[in-house]
């Protein structure tokens, strides 16, 4: 049984709406292969007796979206993330809270699958408070899948999944190879919860000072994209940060509610604060501008690169925001590589 233009468009529809899962029209093979099994089981002569039954049948409904959304992780993927999230998020965060506010550390990993990318967060945030007393962590993984569910809080993988783990992290926090794969040990297990949540139900009310949701998204449509934009903003704290895959852009209506920052070579989303100090940097030329974004990215320095209206024709129409605290070390390396900014101004953004 193939699916017809007509038939997938029924099908997709009802995922849509049902789930906020869309499929391009490139997808059908996809679907027939995820689909067709589960109407041959359950004797369904069209799409509307299809779309009825799962309806009816929980079982039925929560094994679909198993095969709908169930995708290959592994820890520590795409490495980089985890290293932004222990040198300029976790760090500066308890430096913070040391000396004022809770010693407490909340994220979300939103889309979390088999729990790789939690366990991942949590070993990353084990690292960052090793030897301080006094700290608690709140991370909650969260999936569609009710059996990506069961199998993450099992918190046992394989060396596959595991394969990007140094042997100190793996002696540290996994128990030695059984007949099923590897245990996490109770350290890291009792850091992590994991729930079953659609996305487009109701949340929990709750806030986060970091969220991941990576590779999530991808199988929504622009529409809702937007509003779990929205939704996501509401769910962190004041300055918290926003991971997604390195292939996606988050969508929002209205005024931007996150600023896009690139940090160590990649592109995270933090929520906007009132009244933070910022210092702008214009050149007189692109090769002044490119220069000057290249020398950032060797220091690892945290910048945003905004349009400004144009002061002269040939000048960028770019400029470059540093946060006021790094300004010192920004302009010494702009010295020692002989790179003058055309002007320079200290600004308050929103």
């Amino acid at each position: 049984m193939k699916l017809s233009p007509n038939t997938f468009a029924q099908l997709r529809d009802f995922l849509s709406h049902e789930y906020g899962l869309f499929f391009e029209a490139s997808k059908v093979t996809f679907l027939e292969n995820r689909i067709l099994p589960f109407i041959e089981k359950l004797n369904c002569i069209d799409m509307n007796q299809f779309i009825a039954k799962i309806k009816e049948f929980p079982d039925q409904r929560r094994e679909l979206l198993d095969a709908l959304t169930t995708n290959e992780t592994w820890f520590f993927r795409h490495p980089r993330h985890f290293d932004i999230l222990r040198e300029e998020i976790l760090l500066p965060l308890i430096r913070a809270r040391q000396k004022a506010g809770p010693r407490e550390i909340s994220i979300w990993s939103a889309g979390s699958s088999i729990g790789a990318e939690t366990f991942s967060i949590a070993i990353t945030v084990r690292e960052a408070l090793l030897d301080l007393p006094g700290w608690e962590a709140r991370i909650i993984g969260s999936d569609i899948s009710a059996e990506a569910i069961q199998r993450a809080n099992k918190a046992v993988f394989s060396s596959k999944e595991l394969n990007l783990l140094s042997p100190i992290l793996m002696n540290r926090y996994f128990f030695p190879q059984s007949a099923e794969g590897f245990k996490v040990k109770p350290e890291i297990r009792s850091m992590v919860a994991f729930e079953r949540m659609n996305l487009l139900d109701p949340w929990p009310n709750r806030v986060f000072d970091v969220i991941f949701c990576r590779n999530t998204m991808i199988y929504f449509h622009e529409g809702t994209k937007a509003t779990l934009t929205e939704r996501f903003f509401q769910a962190l704290v004041p300055g918290g940060t926003f991971f997604t895959s390195a292939t996606e852009t988050l969508h929002w209506k209205g005024e931007n509610a996150f600023e896009k920052i690139f940090i160590r070579g990649e592109y995270v989303y933090r929520k906007r604060t009132h009244g933070r100090p910022f210092v702008l940097y214009r050149f007189r030329t692109p090769a002044d501008l490119l220069r000057a974004l290249n020398i950032l990215v060797k220091h690892n320095f945290e910048y945003q690169l905004l349009n400004i209206p144009q002061e002269s024709p040939n000048q960028p129409r770019k400029a470059i925001f540093i946060a006021k605290a790094f300004q010192k070390k920004v302009e010494e390396v702009f010295a020692n590589a002989a790179l003058k900014a055309s002007r320079r101004e200290e600004v308050i953004r929103q």
